[in-house]
């Protein structure tokens, strides 16, 4: 299957699969440190996991969403009945059942914890080396199902080690998407006394939409977004198929049919939310603490009530961990690394966005990078929703806060209202599961320092940059003058634009059967 395609299958699907596989890669970068101290990476989710009898059961062999697709006779059937009697027990129940079976051997216990033996295998001893370390040296590999505070330990005792391998005093801590909320579990539990840097590269330690409106229910069905998501954000037409799902779903935008299938599913699914939800859930990943780490305050409360419910005793050992790292990670994460950085830790955070979310939340419209809304990447970065800009009357405003040096040439983003505007890069175009070598970069200039690196530090990584498909960074380009001629909306532009739309349709029809 396609891969752009694969991809937006899996991005529809996310309703049943909520798979957030963020699997790792990076490459070194052939330079001396002017700060030569051992960097400890703390990567995203992808380690893998195995039962008691050593089958892998994560990341997955065979995705959740092919697994799926594998049993769609008998959902669909399922359906069809439901449809038929006006009763969703049928489906939710089938539904419940084809995800338990997915998730059966990857799922925790009532207390969030791995009871039937399935694990990772152990960190490898740090090897001995005095200089010139690379992100690959020591990487901390952790349970990414486990809670973050309960696996800090390992993370001390594991830095303890490289200490004693490298004959280093501290080390530097660099942690992405999940693995930040392991690395802020560390700093709240142990503060900073091993660490001289911490990089948070596109962190998911304040939520990220995929996991806050997932488990409170948030899930969003409209036509207009999923037609933006679709022609602007999902791949190039000059792809068959990719093509083709634009065709269809630019004509049948254009004839309201979407709107009237986005209608049914919604219609559907204000039915059956309620029943099949939760059960789904915990089914899956909400028996996980560390995706619970992922979900964001405003959501936090109502996703426990609909996933729990009248089970709260039940899960009494599971709600107390994730209350644990909510309250007192997430929430005082902002105190915490500011009174680290008094104390001397150095900190640089690395965002991405201008890559769409899936089309199917709430906050869908949110500036991203396609898995994690820019707000929380960047630790409070103002910013327009996708495909706008930043309003006249706001950058009016911040011009005479004097503040208009944090706006982005883009006119998307302010960077003032971060935590650190200062200590804050912001990626344009790079999607958040890409591992560009480029990126790779930037943190070696961070880490490299003696000193503390901010934005005005290097002319060749200032504070706004854009990722080209050649694997490299330029500055942020300024917006193109608008060509509007006013005659937007007129009834021959629109006649012209659906026979555009029906001629497309056919043309990636056509390629998909080499005619």
């Amino acid at each position: 299957m396609n891969k752009k395609f694969k991809s937006f299958v899996a991005c529809m699907l996310a309703i049943l699969t909520l798979g957030l596989v963020m699997a790792p890669a990076v490459s070194a970068a052939e330079s001396k440190y002017e700060n030569d101290l051992p960097i400890v990476y703390v990567k995203g989710a992808g380690r893998e996991i195995y039962t008691a009898d050593g089958k892998q059961i994560m990341p997955f062999v065979v995705e959740p969403e092919d697994q799926i697709m594998e049993e769609s006779d008998r959902l669909l059937a399922a359906f069809a009945s439901s449809m038929l009697s006006k009763n969703w027990d049928t489906f939710c129940d089938e539904l419940v059942e084809v995800m338990s079976e997915v998730y059966k051997d990857a799922v925790l216990d009532e207390n969030g914890e791995a009871s039937d033996g399935s694990h990772i295998k152990p960190n490898a001893k740090p090897k001995k080396k005095t200089a010139n370390y690379y992100l690959s040296d020591y990487m901390f590999n952790y349970d990414s199902r486990l809670d973050p505070w309960e696996v800090a330990p390992e993370l001390d005792a594991y830095i303890d080690q490289v200490l004693k391998a490298t004959g280093k005093s501290k080390v530097q801590i660099v942690s992405r998407c999940l693995g930040s909320n392991y690395a802020a579990a560390y700093l709240t539990r142990y503060g900073a006394k091993k660490v001289e840097t911490c990089v948070f590269y596109v962190p998911s330690t304040k939520g990220t939409v995929v996991c806050s409106e997932s488990f409170s229910g948030k899930f969003r069905f409209d036509a207009d977004l999923i037609n933006d998501y679709v022609n602007n954000y999902m791949g190039e037409s000059d792809e068959n198929m990719i093509g083709l799902i634009q065709s269809i779903v630019s004509v049948t935008h254009s004839m309201s049919l979407l709107h009237s299938g986005t209608d049914l599913v919604k219609s559907v699914y204000d039915q059956i939310s309620a029943n099949v939800v939760p059960r789904l859930l915990l089914a899956s990943y909400a028996t996980m603490p560390a995706y619970w780490s992922m979900v964001d305050d405003d959501n936090f409360e109502e996703a426990k009530r609909l996933i729990f419910g009248e089970n709260a005793a039940k899960y009494a050992g599971l709600i107390k961990k994730i209350d644990n790292y909510h309250y007192n990670v997430m929430n005082n994460l902002d105190v915490t690394l500011k009174n680290l950085k008094k104390q001397g830790m150095k900190v640089a955070v690395i965002a991405k966005y201008n890559v769409a979310l899936p089309p199917i939340f709430e906050s869908s419209s949110k500036q991203a990078d396609g898995t994690i809304e820019l707000y929380n990447l960047s630790f409070g970065a103002t910013s327009a929703d996708m495909g706008k800009t930043l309003t006249r009357a706001y950058l009016e405003e911040v011009k005479l806060t004097g503040s208009s040096k944090y706006i982005s040439p883009d006119l998307i983003i302010d960077a003032s209202t971060c935590l650190f505007p200062d200590y804050t890069w912001f990626v344009k175009d790079s999607p958040h599961e890409d591992f560009a070598t480029s990126i790779n970069k930037i943190i070696y200039e961070v880490i490299k320092s003696k000193k503390q690196v901010t934005v005005n530090t290097s002319e060749e990584y200032p504070q706004f940059l854009q990722y080209k498909t050649n694997n490299t960074l330029t500055e942020v380009e300024k917006p193109k003058a608008n060509g509007n001629t006013g005659n937007e909306g007129s009834f021959l532009e629109t006649i012209m634009g659906m026979f555009g739309k029906i001629l497309a349709f056919f043309k990636s029809l056509l390629g998909i059967f080499g005619i």
